[in-house]
């Protein structure tokens, strides 16, 4: 799926950095991209996830080197994308099951880790998945189940919310964690990937055929 850029959005203007958005809607099977300018250089990654069917995967870039490498990068990046595959309704059903419940009106105050009561809004966890650590913990006033994936600079993160019962606990944030993983859109940190995992038939047979040529190579040696 290379870029195409229509001829009328092909103007050109003068700045310190060209940027880039790059956003792919894996549950809808579209992108879209976007150019702009800015003061500095950055690259960040970040998916975003609604349990009801949603998952975005945003890539921003801007940077200075020559005239095209925000185009450049564009390029590489549809291609990129657009050659990932994810099933999207596995994704979003396991996480339902981790982050949330039906909840009648009548329903108790929503419990969140530590028997901490949230009256209205969400539980929430934000991990800094680069030292494995809490950023933050407890009821967001205003909020949606929502995972998001942040991955860039010096503050990577995974942030939960959820409305189901102690589910910013660690245990849930480690579930959530080993789903993302097993769908290969982070590692097993909560890092976003780089790229599509081989799978494993994929190296199997990557090994046999080192393993065909080997045998090939020391059969003719020993004949001659």
């Amino acid at each position: 799926m290379p870029l195409n850029i229509p001829i009328s959005c092909q103007q050109r203007q003068k700045a310190d950095n060209c940027e880039v958005y790059v956003r792919f809607y894996y549950h809808d099977r579209t992108y879209a991209v976007e150019f702009g300018t800015t003061f500095i250089s950055r690259y960040y990654r970040s998916v975003y996830i609604l349990p009801k069917n949603y998952l975005s995967y945003t890539a921003m870039y801007s940077c200075s080197h020559n005239d095209n490498c925000a185009i450049d990068f564009a390029n590489k990046k549809v291609l990129d994308l657009s050659n990932r595959t994810f099933n999207v309704n596995s994704v979003t059903n396991q996480l339902s099951n981790v982050l949330l419940e039906h909840r009648q009106p009548s329903d108790p105050a929503l419990r969140c880790y530590d028997n901490e009561e949230c009256a209205s809004g969400m539980c929430q966890v934000e991990y800094d998945t680069s030292n494995n650590k809490v950023n933050k913990r407890g009821c967001e006033p205003v909020g949606i189940a929502r995972v998001h994936v942040f991955d860039g600079g010096n503050l990577p993160s995974l942030d939960i919310e959820c409305n189901r019962t102690i589910c910013n606990s660690p245990e849930a944030y480690n579930e959530v964690k080993q789903i993302l993983f097993q769908h290969n859109l982070t590692d097993i940190n909560g890092r976003i990937n780089d790229g599509q995992k081989l799978c494993a038939s994929a190296v199997l047979l990557i090994i046999l055929f080192h393993l065909f040529v080997f045998y090939i190579t020391n059969f003719s040696s020993y004949k001659n």
